[in-house]
């Protein structure tokens, strides 16, 4: 049996479909008090992006530019992720070659894993009280 559409009948929901745009992507914001936690929101977001990896043997954390470059994070980043490889809430991904000065090195880049994922989710909806 084939379904007969009215052009007179409105739809349950409206006249027409509508396209709906995704939302865009939640960002923490830093509560604003400085130090570790307002870190922590901004290296939560960049190991989301993809923006951290780890030099190959050594272990160093490094951050990616998306042009190919990467750089030493800072001490207080790589303490971050150093915590949060070792508590978990992030795991080496796969490799990819990024230009460290003028050298060419294997970089492993770094995603959170489920715990991480809801930790980040948590921490988008602190907000700071002054």
């Amino acid at each position: 049996m084939a379904r007969r559409k009215s052009t007179a009948q409105l739809d349950l929901f409206g006249d027409s479909p509508e396209e709906f745009a995704a939302p865009p992507a939640e960002r923490g914001t830093p509560a604003g008090f400085g130090g570790q936690p307002d870190v922590l929101v901004l290296v939560l977001d960049g190991i989301h992006d993809g923006k951290y990896g780890e030099i190959d043997p050594g272990g160093r954390v490094v951050k990616l530019d998306g042009e190919g470059h990467c750089l030493h994070a800072d001490d207080d980043v790589t303490t971050i992720v150093e915590h949060l490889l070792t508590q978990r809430y992030a795991e080496q991904g796969e490799f990819t070659m990024q230009r460290h000065g003028a050298i060419w090195r294997k970089v492993l880049v770094l995603k959170l894993t489920n715990a991480g994922r809801k930790t980040r989710t948590r921490w988008l909806y602190l907000r700071g009280v002054r």
